[in-house]
Order: C-alpha cells, then sequence, then structure tokens
C-alpha cells in the first residue's frame, strides 16, 4: 500500500510546508502521459485542501455544471475515506473549468450524489494556462460529517485515499493515479487499493 504524508494546520495552511507528490501510474492504454502533482492537507475545524495541478494544454471541457460527465473532459479528481473505521468513500471530480461531480458510497455501482444528501457544497477553484491546468478544492467539515453521519474535525489520524488524472473523451484519453490499481472493471474506484495518509500535527 502507498502512503502520503501530510499535515493539519491550526489556523492558516502553508501550501510551502505540504508535501507534494506525483501521479505514478498511467494505466489502462493510457494514450498519454502527463506530469501531474497533488497536495493534500487539512485545516483543523474546518476540512480538507487539495491542489493539483498537470501539463495538460489540449483541453476538453464539455460538462458545465455539477455533476455532468466530467471524466470525459480534462478531469483531476480526489478519492478519500475519511474515516478510517469506514468503508464508504467520496470522490470529487473536476474539469479544467471548475465544474465537478461529487459522490459517496461503497463502491463504483452504489454510489448517490453528494447534493441529495446535503446542501453543503465543496468550494472548486480552476485556473488555466499556457502550459496546462490547477485546481483548488476544499472540501468543509460540515459536508463530511452531514454525509456520513458523525463528526469530522481534520484533525491527526489515518485514512485512505487516492488521486488520479483522467480524460475519457479528450484527444488523447488517460487514467493517471497516485496508486497502482488492478482492473478497469473497477477504475479508479478500488478502496482496497487507496493509499494510506497519515495526517500529522503541524
Amino acid at each position: 500500500m502507498r502512503e502520503y504524508n501530510t499535515y493539519t494546520f491550526e489556523n492558516e495552511i502553508d501550501w510551502q510546508c505540504v508535501p507534494e507528490e506525483k501521479l505514478t501510474y498511467f494505466l489502462w492504454d493510457s494514450a498519454a502521459e502527463y506530469d501531474v502533482y497533488f497536495k493534500m492537507c487539512f485545516l483543523k475545524g474546518e476540512g480538507i485542501a487539495l491542489r493539483m495541478r498537470c501539463n495538460e494544454t489540449e483541453l476538453r471541457f464539455e460538462g458545465k455544471v455539477r455533476d455532468d460527465s466530467v471524466w470525459e473532459d480534462s478531469c483531476m479528481e480526489m478519492f478519500l475515506c475519511p474515516f478510517e473505521h469506514r468503508s464508504e468513500y467520496v470522490n470529487f471530480e473536476i474539469n479544467c473549468k471548475g465544474a465537478y461531480l461529487s459522490q459517496f458510497g461503497k463502491t463504483r455501482f452504489d454510489r448517490k450524489f453528494i447534493k441529495e444528501i446535503t446542501e453543503t457544497a465543496p468550494e472548486v477553484k480552476t485556473d488555466i494556462s499556457a502550459d496546462g491546468w490547477s485546481l483548488e478544492l476544499f472540501v468543509p467539515c460540515r459536508l463530511i460529517s452531514e454525509i456520513y453521519g458523525e463528526k469530522f474535525t481534520a484533525d491527526k489520524c489515518t485514512i485512505k485515499g487516492n488521486f488520479t488524472k483522467c480524460g475519457d473523451l479528450t484527444n488523447y484519453p488517460h487514467y493517471g493515479s497516485f496508486c497502482e490499481l488492478s482492473t478497469l472493471d473497477f477504475g479508479f474506484h478500488n478502496p482496497d487499493l487507496f493509499a494510506r495518509i497519515n495526517i500529522n500535527e503541524r
């Protein structure tokens, strides 16, 4: 199992201190392999923060509104099991224009849109440049607490997750992952192979 070590911050995130990792695996006959980096941390009592960046420049962005099929576009994603004792995981999939899909459930085929469970929404921002594109995602503690039905505080803990890059209908379909995954039947929805994420005090 891969590991990612990061921090929970008390009042303000110091992004320079947050470890950055690169997606290592491009799977399932990917037609392109991009340089994709992520860094993720907690803000104690507030939520989960993610930054991702890549050097993809031929972009597709047909998805326009929440829960469109953004995985067909130029897309980066986070899969997370925020409670070590629970099997359900959340997925946040974001295209280069900031349209996003968010779901909750135990498997790829047993998922609910998060908007059907809570009105609390994540904060999403993207930026496109000549060299590629990037995203910022913030998931409030309240959102996690409401969909799981138990309090989430973004404190020191060990959880599981994965960080991915895809684009099913782009000019060069690709499937990048931080974790080594197996069958395409599960795709990225394979929590048994998620990385261990150690959240430490900063």
